[in-house]
């Protein structure tokens, strides 16, 4: 076949219509240079530019036998082939990156909440341990851990030894411990 036949835009459809490689060829010799920079100008980068021209000469190809053009329209077919790839790819990337923000976002909430129930559960085996504690001692650890009352506060409220002070948060720590290490 004769190179110089494709220069008329008609006769190159018609070729590429029949399905012939060389004006398949002609057309990607002719046009994926400029393709490429043009994409380059929208996308700002090289890689995806050339991606989008791959794409585009690709998808020209597989719809070929539909080319319906007129005359000198052929190029900005072409063009206008790459420009809608890019924009349906950058809606892509919007949509799997809002995807991937509501997931990000679900599984934050999710171990958020997995976090407040476990610590509220916690929370309640604690209060419920320390209701098992022998009154006098119950009634010295509350004192010093949740009122925050010191050992000589403590003994001079309840007419206790500060040593029996002692004793009762040493009982309380000890038996709080071997209750709630395996639950913690």
């Amino acid at each position: 076949m004769d190179q110089d036949n494709f220069k008329n835009e008609s006769y190159l459809i018609a070729q590429l219509k029949s399905g012939s490689k060389e004006a398949y060829g002609h057309l990607f010799k002719l046009y994926h240079g400029e393709l490429c920079n043009y994409m380059t100008a929208i996308s700002g980068n090289p890689k995806i530019a050339e991606d989008i021209a791959q794409q585009t000469f690709i998808k020209i190809w597989e719809n070929r036998k539909k080319l319906s053009l007129s005359k000198d329209k052929l190029k900005r077919y072409l063009f206008k082939v790459a420009y809608n790839l890019f924009i349906d790819s950058q809606r892509r990337k919007k949509k799997e990156f809002e995807l991937l923000e509501n997931l990000k976002q679900e599984a934050y909430l999710e171990l958020v909440n997995a976090d407040t129930s476990l610590f509220e559960e916690r929370l309640k085996r604690v209060e419920m341990e320390i209701d098992n504690l022998p009154e006098q001692c119950k009634k010295v650890f509350i004192m010093s851990k949740k009122e925050g009352l010191k050992y000589r506060e403590i003994s001079e409220q309840l007419h206790i030894s500060i040593k029996t002070v002692e004793v009762h948060m040493a009982k309380a720590m000890k038996r709080l411990r071997a209750q709630l290490t395996s639950f913690l």
